[in-house]
């Protein structure tokens, strides 16, 4: 009887829960029935209709160094403020060729405004353009514009939208039947599109843009485009889209002429030998082992090659490259070139003042200035200093980010970087191809040379290309491809070794080499010798590997469409060795911007602005403190007053040794701005002299050596006074003009400085203070003419000399003289010095010649800056 009762209260137990189960399970299927019902009659109802949008932001400009228009999107506050409806502008590519397409994704209902204002849906219908700047749905293809194709209604069912559509349109310049329309008018009706996309309910992130490799339409498909957003990455940010440019060369073959000795014959060495390749949109990177030729190779795609050595074809988009390629594309070279007194945001406005045309107002480019800093992620430093060795500035990777920010004033399509992680640790390396991945992200082409990069940042790069003495060993994409491609050549890549070592250990000759299918050699390749057998293996087999081929098919494809065009082909071989500047704005817009540059660089330099100060300062009280009230004896009047003046054109003289690293200190930057289009050689050559060489040498000597003047009891006559300062103001005029002459002629200071200081001594010796000139020889007399001490002292010797006379102080006694000591004038010195002194010409020739030495050293030094080699 218990255990019969036992039994029935446990099967009642079971029954009660299956019933709360079963009651459950219903429940559960009837929320699932209507959850369905309610998907279903948002699928079959119409779309909602959604207020007007707001007008669309105005087409910004474009500039004339402008690779593509850019189009703004709203700031992300937007999506918050207001997420229903969200109205984002498409960026469209304005330069699409025949038979080329480019693919916009939405997540949303789009619709299209007309000239009314209202909305027309495009769903399942194709439109086209017509000259009204209107979208119409006629559903036949037009050759007049632009023509959209029908949307394809694919369904997307992510977890927070399940009945949204991703909605596809393609736009193409129709290939059939008449002449291609314009690109501007069809870049301006397609700019008036806009996406309305419903969110309410949703997060804002979850409601975001399709992920889609087609997400940016800046680009052309069908070519690989790794660098758009993918799962998992937020695309809010991308506010523009660039037309990166795709860039080929075909059969590259650079050399150069070395010589040991300045005397000896000259050897030609081949730096790249036979390389071709494509670089499309993303970031490409360039490895090799150190003098295998990967910065020849990205100097020669950036044209800053000597055409005179360079063979072979470089083209952009399948087009030569433009004059002036160097001043459209961006170039930020290894070593940081930003001026380091100056402030982050100080050195992006100088180039946005100098590469934004007049058309731009100072407002929009300081707009652009503060987008670059933003883009960069240099906010907190935006108004620190770079730094120099005086001055404690921003960091190695921020300073790196201000070089790259200057380039990006004119939104290039094509990005080149000298090994930009060069003297950077491993962190701030990391943080800078970030930034690059981030810009390849809107579609620009980046290229750049590496050396050894860690794995985070070889994960990072889109293409990779392997140079090894001059040829390629691999051109293709990065991540497995390479290490799949070497294992498959025999090569065994060890776990946990990071990619970059393994493929520059294969270069070396130095990592372990199976044979396919065969056993394991187990030695490694370290020898001269060996590693040259290596570096040829890997060459042949590249040459023969189906990667290559497949590249080289299009490379060839290329060419050929080039060749079928006589009038490319004509200007290819014309522009061959030519190259052009280009500049955006006029002569005095680009001398006002440097002369501020050089006079901010100036007052806050300590070492230029105040030491030189004091170094003036102090010579001149201590002259006029040593000759301080000169009498007019006959024993020591003369001597005194040679002795102050060669003692001041010496002073003049030897200041100007400072001068010397004025070109040699920023050649590296005056070639990399001169060459970007930034400013003319004279800009540069004028800026020096009015605010440097003024400030700076000129300015103190009439500032301080009328303390001289004075104390030492020179004449009280005002023509005498500003004889003396004009004099000496010649006078470092013509010993600056010296030293930037030999400045700009040399690259090393040590040599610069013994040069300058040979001359400044040879014209000292002939100067006619340490020598009696009348003694000298008549085959060296001459050169008295070509010193600018012999013009300083002749002028003021003249000029102090000529009017006085110089008496004994005492008769010498009668014990041992019977006569007395007569007073002699001062020609009496000047006839035995040889210092011409009847005639006024006499006097103004040391003025005269002093101002054809000036003229003559500016000249040259000119000449040298323009003959200054250009290229790398």
């Amino acid at each position: 009887m218990r255990d019969s009762a036992k039994n029935g209260r446990v099967d009642n137990r079971e029954s009660n829960v299956n019933s709360l189960e079963s009651e459950r399970r219903s429940q559960s299927l009837n929320a699932d029935r209507n959850k369905a019902n309610e998907w279903i009659k948002i699928i079959d109802s119409p779309p909602p209709s959604p207020p007007q949008p707001p007008p669309l932001p105005p087409r910004p400009r474009r500039s004339r160094l402008e690779g593509s228009n850019l189009i703004r999107w709203p700031s992300d506050s937007d999506l918050f403020r207001n997420p229903y409806p969200m109205v984002r502008e498409v960026p469209i590519n304005n330069d699409v060729t025949q038979s080329q397409t480019a693919t916009i994704s939405l997540r949303g209902d789009v619709r299209v405004p007309n000239s009314q204002g209202d909305q027309q849906q495009l769903q399942n219908v194709s439109s086209t353009t017509n000259g009204n700047d209107t979208f119409r749905p006629t559903g036949q293809p037009s050759s007049e514009g632009v023509e959209f194709s029908q949307w394809d209604g694919t369904l997307c069912q992510p977890t927070a939208m399940a009945t949204n559509q991703v909605q596809r349109a393609v736009y193409s310049r129709p290939t059939h039947g008449g002449s291609a329309p314009d690109s501007s008018k069809s870049y301006r009706r397609l700019s008036n599109v806009s996406a309305v996309v419903p969110l309410s309910g949703l997060s804002p992130f979850s409601a975001g843009f399709a992920r889609d490799s087609s997400f940016a339409a800046g680009h052309r498909v069908g070519h690989d485009q790794p660098n758009f957003p993918t799962s998992g990455e937020s695309v809010i940010s991308y506010r523009t889209a660039i037309n990166g440019a795709t860039l080929s060369f075909h059969h590259i073959r650079y050399e150069v002429k070395m010589k040991k000795m300045p005397w000896s014959r000259a050897v030609t060495r081949t730096v790249l030998d036979d390389v071709s390749g494509i670089l499309r949109p993303g970031v490409n990177a360039i490895m090799g082992p150190t003098g295998s030729g990967k910065s020849s190779l990205l100097d020669v795609l950036a044209g800053r090659k000597d055409p005179r050595f360079l063979s072979g074809q470089v083209l952009v988009d399948g087009a030569p490259q433009p004059k002036n390629f160097k001043c459209m594309s961006g170039y930020v070279v290894q070593d940081d070139i930003v001026m380091g007194t100056l402030t982050v945001r100080e050195n992006l406005y100088f180039s946005a003042a100098l590469r934004m045309t007049l058309r731009c107002s100072k407002a929009e480019r300081k707009q652009k200035v503060d987008e670059i800093i933003d883009e960069l992620g240099l906010t907190a430093v935006a108004d620190s200093k770079i730094g120099t060795d005086l001055i404690r500035g921003v960091s190695g990777g921020e300073r790196k980010r201000t070089n790259i920010g200057m380039e990006l004033i004119t939104d290039p399509s094509v990005l080149f970087l000298d090994e930009p992680t060069t003297g950077l640790d491993a962190f701030m390396a990391g943080q800078v191809i970030k930034t690059l991945k981030n810009l390849s992200r809107r579609g620009r082409t980046i290229i750049f040379s590496i050396h050894q990069p860690k794995y985070s940042i070889y994960k990072l790069f889109d293409t990779l290309t392997l140079v090894c003495r001059g040829r390629l060993v691999y051109h293709g994409p990065a991540k497995q491809h390479p290490i799949r491609y070497f294992i498959n050549l025999g090569y065994e890549c060890e776990n946990h070794n990071n990619p970059p070592d393994f493929f520059l250990d294969i270069l070396h000759g130095e990592a372990p080499q199976r044979v396919v299918n065969g056993p394991d050699l187990n030695r490694a390749l370290d020898e001269p010798e060996q590693m040259h057998l290596v570096g040829d293996r890997l060459v042949r087999e590249w040459d023969q590997s189906p990667e290559c081929q497949s590249i080289m098919k299009k490379v060839n494809a290329i060419a050929s469409n080039l060749s079928e065009n006589p009038d490319q082909l004509h200007k290819t071989k014309r522009r061959k060795n030519a190259s052009e500047i280009s500049y955006a704005v006029p002569f005095c817009r680009q001398l006002n911007q440097v002369c501020w540059r050089t006079s901010v660089n100036l007052l806050r330099d300590p070492l230029a602005s105040v030491v030189q100060t004091l170094v003036y300062l102090f010579f001149a009280i201590a002259m006029g403190t040593v000759y301080f009230k000169m009498n007019k004896s006959l024993e020591s009047g003369i001597q005194n007053r040679a002795g102050l003046f060669f003692f001041s054109t010496l002073q003049v003289v030897f200041v100007n040794l400072g001068s010397i690293e004025l070109f040699i200190k920023e050649r590296v930057l005056f070639i990399h701005e001169n060459s970007s289009g930034y400013y003319r050689v004279s800009v540069y050559f004028f800026s020096k002299i009015l605010c440097d060489i003024f400030p700076t040498k000129v300015l103190p000597v009439l500032l301080f050596m009328p303390i001289c003047y004075w104390m030492a009891g020179l004449r009280p006559d005002a023509g005498a006074f500003f004889f003396f300062e004009l004099i000496l103001s010649l006078t470092t005029l013509a010993a600056a003009g010296i030293a930037l002459f030999i400045s700009a002629s040399f690259t090393l200071f040590g040599i610069a400085n013994v040069i300058v200081s040979i001359v400044y001594v040879f014209m000292m010796v002939f100067g006619g203070y340490l020598i009696n000139l009348k003694s000298m020889g008549a085959w060296l007399s001459w050169l008295r003419y070509l010193s600018i001490f012999r013009y300083s002292l002749g002028g003021l010797m003249i000029m102090e000399m000529k009017p006085l006379e110089f008496c004994p102080t005492a008769n010498i006694s009668a014990t041992n003289s019977t006569e007395e000591r007569k007073c002699e004038p001062g020609t009496k010195y000047l006839y035995d010095q040889d210092f011409g002194y009847q005639t006024a010409w006499d006097l103004w020739m040391n003025v005269f010649g002093q101002t054809m030495i000036t003229v003559g050293f500016y000249i040259l030094c000119y000449i040298q800056l323009r003959r200054i080699k250009k290229y790398k």
